[in-house]
């Protein structure tokens, strides 16, 4: 089956050929149903429901399989700089084949298009007449429906209810979580589990960068006494292109009881570095004793008695080759007004070795609305915040790693009069947050609740 001059499936032997460079790419069963899929559709889109029919026919699969059959496609594919494979958010994929001017080549729309009729006018006219019709009737509709619009939004602007509009249509808006796909990982002599999470309009599920969990975790070493082979685990991770980061709960059973899970975050596109976990754990502790996050989150102030706040504390840590370890000592509050409304405080303070004695820090609050999907089998809770105060304390000298998160904070937190914040697991322990640190940063945070 031919892809392109120099690029066929080998339908018997279940193989991608590159002529050109003389090599073969073994395709499981479904990555060569898909990929067929994909190749008689060219230029189109094929919507997940058509790729899942021809990849697990007969066959009821999570979301998660087609994504992780496209990422594995990707990469086989990477070397064919003539071909894209596209992400269609919300609906499905397209196989493109590029020419010289980066276009995508759809002859199947092309001959549809030249083979349909056109449209001519008949002898008296008819044709010219319903257009003339069709116009008069669409200006006598427009003028009306733009003074009822109107007429609403002025009505909301006054009633307060534009706001929450605006809120509710910005919230469908923002990128959903797509998929949270999970493996089995054996670390420390320990079976544990570890969950993917993807976005629905990112590409960095298909990045060739994106660092398998299990090499990330073969470099790190002498962890024996900071993370004992007793205790089973669970990991969380997320690459948002730019910074990959891993949230590790060391004693996990039916909840988390880890009351300082590991959170650490890496630059994606860097090397893989050893990682003295030991040395790591040294480190917190000196960092932890010499700044410690002073904010305190006593934003909320009620009369009414029995009203419960939530409150989740967490620490990451942003290492490189340098050894020069970037911390964030995160707190997150909130108290509901109702199912899915309420009001929320979030405050971060970032140090390193150069600002141990003036640190970055930032905070903001305001009303949140929540709105909750199932994911995978896993309940994803996004909070849009209405920010109405923030406050944010810029140190005089910054370091190259610190320099990482304080471009971040002040493009996606400070520039923002909207945040969103998404978890994607909750026990009555802890909770795993998607925080704006280092981007979109994976977060596991001790949990405790406090009657007001």
């Amino acid at each position: 089956m031919k892809i392109t001059e120099f690029l066929i499936i080998d339908l018997d032997a279940r193989d991608l050929v590159d002529l050109k460079a003389s090599e073969r790419q073994a395709l499981s069963l479904a990555e060569l149903e898909v990929l067929k899929c994909l190749v008689s559709h060219v230029g189109e889109v094929v919507s997940k429901e058509q790729l899942n029919a021809a990849g697990w026919p007969g066959r009821v699969v999570a979301p998660s399989s087609l994504t992780q059959c496209m990422s594995s496609l990707r990469k086989k594919l990477v070397a064919q700089t003539d071909i894209e494979l596209k992400n269609i958010p919300r609906y499905g994929y397209s196989l493109c084949i590029v020419d010289e001017h980066d276009v995508c080549i759809d002859e199947t729309k092309v001959e549809a298009v030249l083979a349909q009729p056109q449209l001519q006018p008949n002898k008296t006219g008819t044709v010219f007449k319903e257009k003339r019709l069709n116009a008069n009737l669409t200006s006598r509709l427009v003028w009306p429906t733009l003074v009822v619009l109107l007429g609403i939004i002025i009505t909301l602007h006054f009633s307060g209810g534009l706001k929450k509009v605006v809120n509710y249509i910005a919230l469908l808006a923002k990128p959903q979580i797509a998929a949270i796909t999970t493996q089995n990982l054996e670390f420390n002599h320990t079976s544990s589990l570890v969950s993917k999470v993807f976005l629905d309009s990112q590409q960095s599920e298909s990045s060739q960068q994106t660092t398998r969990v299990d090499e990330l975790i073969a470099n790190w070493f002498n962890y024996e006494s900071v993370l004992p082979a007793s205790s089973e685990k669970q990991l969380f991770t997320y690459d948002n292109g730019q910074y990959e980061s891993v949230a590790l709960c060391n004693d996990f059973d039916s909840t988390c009881s880890d009351r300082q899970p590991l959170n650490l975050v890496r630059t994606a596109d860097a090397p893989v570095i050893p990682l003295d976990i030991q040395w790591l754990a040294d480190t917190k502790l000196r960092m932890e004793q010499v700044t410690y996050n002073k904010i305190l989150l006593d934003k909320f102030e009620t009369e009414n008695s029995g009203v419960v706040e939530d409150v989740y504390r967490a620490d990451v840590y942003y290492y490189s080759d340098t050894k020069n370890v970037v911390r964030a000592d995160v707190r997150l509050s909130m108290i509901f007004d109702s199912d899915n409304r309420g009001k929320l405080v979030a405050a971060a303070c970032i140090t390193d070795d150069m600002l141990r004695e003036i640190s970055i820090r930032y905070q903001f609050s305001g009303d949140f609305k929540l709105k909750q999907s199932l994911v995978d089998g896993k309940v994803v809770k996004t909070f849009l915040v209405d920010i109405d105060e923030r406050r944010f304390t810029s140190p005089q000298q910054v370091s190259k790693e610190s320099a990482t998160i304080y471009r971040e904070i002040r493009k996606n937190v400070l520039q923002n009069d909207q945040m969103i914040l998404r978890q994607v697991y909750q026990d009555d322990d802890s909770g795993v947050w998607m925080l704006p640190l280092w981007g979109e940063t994976m977060v596991w945070a001790h949990r405790e609740q406090v009657s007001l």
